[in-house]
């Protein structure tokens, strides 16, 4: 199940890369900004987040791109209640999570190749996703780990690796 939630999670990625621009889009106060490999990189363009539920599962994303949508490049960290028993509320998770499927994609401008955390067999340096602050209209909170090559047209899955230190969202929900 994990798996097929990645999976899906990459494809989303790309989907959500080719959104268009929308009046929500870059306002000032929301963000999404790390550190990539040591290089500060921030996601504002369309930065934000959504939140549903099927079937009991509630997921919640957060997402957004470094410049138009246009250009693909963004990212998308993506968290469920797996079993649909525990609510998603503030608190650390980890991909090593049993209860909670947490998984983010980094497209960087391409079609067919994006870097997948929540997929990698046993990483040395696991997506952590904190949820400082969630009400109705916002979320708030920090990530890191490493991100793995995954080229979607192949199914190729690493070894080479994007590492996202210093994470920070603030985003309203779609």
């Amino acid at each position: 199940m994990k798996k097929i939630f990645i999976i899906s999670l990459c494809f989303s990625a790309l989907f959500l890369s080719c959104k268009k621009s929308n009046s929500g889009g870059s306002a000032g106060s929301y963000y999404i900004k790390a550190s990539m490999d040591g290089t500060a990189k921030t996601f504002n363009v369309n930065a934000l987040a959504s939140k549903f539920t099927a079937n009991g599962i509630t997921s919640i994303a957060v997402f957004g791109n470094v410049s138009s949508a246009a250009n693909l490049e963004g990212i998308n960290i993506t968290i469920n209640n797996g079993s649909g028993t525990k609510p998603i509320i503030a608190g650390s998770y980890s991909e090593n999570s049993t209860d909670f499927v947490v998984g983010a994609v980094y497209n960087p401008g391409s079609t067919t190749i994006v870097y997948g955390a929540g997929i990698y067999p046993n990483p040395a340096n696991p997506l952590q996703f904190t949820i400082t602050a969630i009400d109705n209209n916002t979320i708030k909170g920090t990530f890191s780990g490493d991100f793995y090559y995954t080229n979607t047209a192949t199914a190729q899955i690493g070894p080479s690796k994007k590492t996202f230190t210093n994470g920070e969202f603030y985003v309203k929900f779609q």
